[in-house]
């Protein structure tokens, strides 16, 4: 049902399943059976303005929201969840600087997440914490105008092709205590 969608809205759910149909459906199995990375449905994607339907137009995007990212999504899933999850994680990684970024961060990162020219991963589950926030021990320490990662991250979707990352880590192991994290 797509009856309470806006103009705008349409045209973004109607472009993502002409793509998902034309370019992502006739290349998926193969995708799958030589085990590839799916850059080529993903440029498509990318030079159609998809990757940045929720940035903000002055860092390159569409401006639109979450809402409008997820009716791509969704189209793109119809035709392989494997297009569909390297679109997303992108997405999901490119979000901490959208929602926590300084100006600078988002002016660096945020154009070229949304023209489609590099990939952002989120680099959130390690061994000992499957996807539980609260669980993580990686950590990262303050050394001159960086910081310095220690730990280990594992199942990061795009992560041997993305080129930007975002990475949960402590920076303040008193916040949390030890031991695995309380269920609630």
């Amino acid at each position: 049902m797509d009856y309470f969608l806006n103009e705008d809205q349409r045209a973004i759910k109607d472009l993502a399943r002409k793509i998902a149909e034309e370019r992502v459906m006739p290349v998926r199995a193969e995708l799958d059976e030589k085990e590839e990375f799916p850059w080529g449905p993903l440029k498509y994607l990318a030079d159609a303005g998809l990757f940045g339907i929720y940035i903000p137009e002055e860092y390159g995007g569409l401006g639109f929201g979450a809402f409008e990212n997820c009716l791509a999504i969704e189209e793109i899933s119809r035709a392989c969840i494997g297009v569909s999850v390297s679109f997303a994680a992108s997405g999901l990684g490119a979000y901490p600087f959208l929602l926590f970024g300084s100006e600078e961060m988002k002016k660096k990162y945020l154009p070229e997440v949304a023209s489609g020219r590099k990939l952002a991963a989120f680099g959130l589950t390690e061994p000992g914490a499957g996807s539980d926030a609260g669980g993580i021990r990686t950590t990262a320490k303050k050394d001159g105008d960086y910081y310095v990662l220690n730990g280990t991250k594992q199942w990061i979707t795009n992560g041997g092709e993305a080129e930007i990352y975002s990475v949960i880590a402590l920076t303040d192991r008193v916040k949390v205590p030890e031991g695995p994290a309380p269920f609630w």
